[in-house]
């Protein structure tokens, strides 16, 4: 990797400067720790697989089509790159009854072949969403109850047949409200015995109780519930283990109408969920569909909450770090890191020169890894509502314990999920995407080089500018970012999917924090309009930001 950078900022003009330096930065109940156990989401796409590795998830349940065998392979080769297991579905269900007798259609048959030879990455095989109380087939509710316990306990005997070892994941709900003397058969006598023997029907079993409402949050009733029907499971359903579907979504269309949590609520019930004893807690869901109107993948600043280790002692929800290029909450060391809040100061101020300092107006904030080393770090700016500061270097990986003292209020606790590496790309307009904070030269023959510009902002709105690659010389562009530094290994750039040498990928060596990637000659792009420019540094993807060719 060149050490030299290929542009100075010394050529850039007063108002480069005044976006890319310190106005830029400016811009832009606690459970005691639990046992570790297993953290997953559901429904997933295949592109989020690294998020979710990155968010140190262990798996994820997916739901394949029967009919698109190529996605199969597609969608576990996706998660074995990234590092994470599946427990896999198929839709539509590809098991038929026949009386007292099941059969795998032959489809059905081909997709467990299939699964059985990635072993390595599926946990188990998620066959049915409430066979208890729904049709899983046709949908709608079945008050006394549609397949029996006895059913699916022949249905695991018939796929474990088919392939010895498969582990069986049933989503049931509630289980013990079916049994003889359970809440719901007690109204519904309809429901007879068909529940009086759980056991065998399945090695995993998802439960839930959805405590946040439009009535508030019910987090002593949910509990209960949980803690109920996870004692019946081992207790009553073996060899099942009990899996929390933790609500990570609102439907106002819901009965009662189902609301997101705050951040302090959100971290509270992820850790009083994981004193229980589940197998996994398992985020319901990580993509928004049907009439959910929020789900974890829209609500970057909650992802930190969701974790096993934030329910270590002194983490918090009140100041959750956020790289201040791109908002996504994955940060480095010796990056540039924003906090958003309420009453972290009594004033607004910025740092007025270099090195940093730990304290400005009686603020400081303090870091605390996961060794038990303590620094605080360097701050930026400061004001009531947002922070910015730099994780100060030498802290190591992982999720980390942030403490904010103002000599006002009580200290804030928060986190921030510490990586290696966390590439991002500041934009014009602050906000994370668009067009990148970015400048531009045309190096001729002679080695003149001549301004190009990148982006035009006229107040907050910035749009790209389309670069001329026909005219003489070579054109190359200097991003400015965070995260980036770290990096042990190759940095890459690709616009449009095409490969751009990457020159230089270092601190910028002016701002603390702020990292500089000079890329170029930029060749075969003429005509593409506006498109995708994505760095990747030691295998983590930046923000994409976007460039436009003429």
């Amino acid at each position: 990797m060149a050490t030299v950078r290929f542009l100075n900022l010394s050529v850039l003009g007063l108002s480069t400067l005044s976006v890319l330096g310190l106005t830029l930065l400016t811009a832009l109940a606690q459970s005691p720790t639990a046992p570790k156990m297993l953290t997953g989401t559901y429904f997933p796409e295949d592109g989020d697989f690294k998020t979710l590795k990155t968010l140190d998830y262990d798996f994820a349940v997916v739901a394949l089509s029967l009919d698109d065998v190529a996605s199969w392979k597609r969608t576990l080769d996706a998660a074995q790159s990234a590092g994470m297991r599946l427990m896999v579905g198929a839709s539509p269900p590809p098991y038929e009854q026949h009386g007292a007798t099941w059969t795998i259609t032959t489809s059905g048959k081909a997709f467990l072949s299939y699964l059985q030879t990635r072993a390595d990455v599926v946990i188990a095989v998620y066959v049915f969403n409430e066979p208890y109380s729904s049709n899983p087939y046709a949908g709608g509710d079945i008050p006394c109850g549609f397949f029996s316990a006895g059913d699916l306990r022949a249905l695991r005997s018939i796929i474990q047949g088919f392939w010895p070892g498969a582990k069986i994941y049933q989503d049931l709900g509630g289980p013990s409200q079916w049994a003889p003397g359970g809440s719901y058969t007690a109204s519904h006598p309809c429901v007879g015995d068909k529940y009086a023997d759980q056991t065998g029907v399945a090695d995993y079993v998802g439960i839930w109780a959805y405590p946040f409402t439009i009535n508030g949050y019910d987090r002593n009733g949910a509990l209960s519930f949980l803690r109920r029907e996870a004692s019946f499971i081992l207790n009553s359903m073996q060899p099942a283990q009990p899996i929390s579907l933790n609500q990570a979504y609102a439907c106002a269309s819901c009965a009662p109408g189902l609301v997101f949590p705050t951040t302090e609520q959100m971290l509270d019930w992820n850790c009083a969920t994981r004193s229980l004893p589940f197998a996994a807690v398992n985020w319901y869901p990580w993509r928004k569909f049907s009439s959910y109107t929020q789900a974890l993948a829209d609500s970057r600043l909650y992802w930190p909450l969701t974790t096993v280790e934030a329910c270590a002692p002194g983490m918090g929800a009140g100041a959750i770090g956020l790289s201040a290029a791109s908002g996504i909450p994955f940060v480095a060391a010796s990056s540039l890191v924003s906090i958003y809040g309420a009453n972290f100061a009594s004033s607004t101020s910025a740092a007025q020169s270099q090195p940093l300092p730990t304290s400005i107006g009686g603020v400081t904030l303090q870091v605390r890894d996961t060794t038990g080393t303590t620094q605080k770090a360097p701050l930026v700016f400061i004001s009531p509502s947002q922070i910015n500061f730099v994780m100060p270097a030498g802290i190591s990986p992982g999720q980390v314990a942030l403490t904010l003292t103002n000599g006002m209020n009580s200290p804030v606790d928060g986190t921030a999920l510490v990586r290696s590496v966390a590439p991002a790309l500041f934009t014009a307009d602050g906000k994370g995407t668009g067009v990148p904070a970015a400048t531009g030269a045309r190096v001729g023959s002679n080695q003149q080089q001549s301004p190009v510009p990148v982006f035009h902002c006229d107040g907050t709105v910035c749009t790209s500018v389309p670069i001329d690659l026909s005219a003489n010389g070579s054109v190359y562009l200097t991003l400015y970012g965070t995260g980036i530094r770290n990096h042990t290994g190759a940095v890459t750039c690709s616009i449009k999917r095409v490969s751009v040498p990457v020159l230089y990928a270092d601190a910028q060596g002016q701002y603390e924090g702020l990292d500089q990637v000079n890329i170029g000659p930029l060749a075969d792009l003429s005509g593409s309009g506006e498109v995708d420019l994505v760095l990747s540094v030691d295998g983590q993807s930046s923000n994409p930001v976007r460039v436009n060719f003429k």
